[in-house]
């Protein structure tokens, strides 16, 4: 079962560029100029609400640039890095759900008693040591 994807309502948002959108002929002409390598501009950030609590939590909106340039290196990326996963790892990844995750559980439990771990990892990817990662996945980001 596939998860129904809303339309995001950052997804117009002004990064420091002061750019919300493009039209597909703009479009085409950013395709053309992006280039690896290339330093990329500031993120702005802005502070959004956390469901059910007073509590903020910070989020960077690129420009338009760097986001299709992150687009171009996940594309570029993903079949590789997707390869290394371990199988049973579901939470992000492409074409895999939350009801993957539970149906695949379901599957493991049901012929004997099992264990499972429900962790809180809040703030996680705050912390991760993205050269240790790097050397995990024994690749360079270009």
């Amino acid at each position: 079962m596939r998860r129904v994807t809303q339309d995001k309502q950052g997804k117009k948002t002004a990064g420091v560029d002061g750019v919300k959108s493009l039209t597909p002929k703009q479009r085409l002409n950013l395709a053309k100029e992006l280039k690896l390598g290339r330093k990329v501009a500031p993120t702005r950030r802005v502070w959004i609400p956390k469901p059910g609590t007073e509590e903020k939590r910070p989020l960077g909106i690129p420009t338009m640039y760097d986001r299709a340039l992150q687009g171009l290196v996940k594309i570029a990326l993903e079949p590789e890095w997707e390869a290394r996963f371990e199988p049973n790892s579901y939470w992000f990844r492409p074409g895999r759900s939350y009801q993957d995750t539970i149906g695949a559980i379901h599957n493991a439990i049901s012929k004997k008693d099992k264990y499972v771990l429900d962790a809180d990892i809040a703030k996680c990817f705050d912390r991760i040591d993205h050269e240790q990662l790097l050397r995990k996945l024994n690749t360079y980001p270009t």
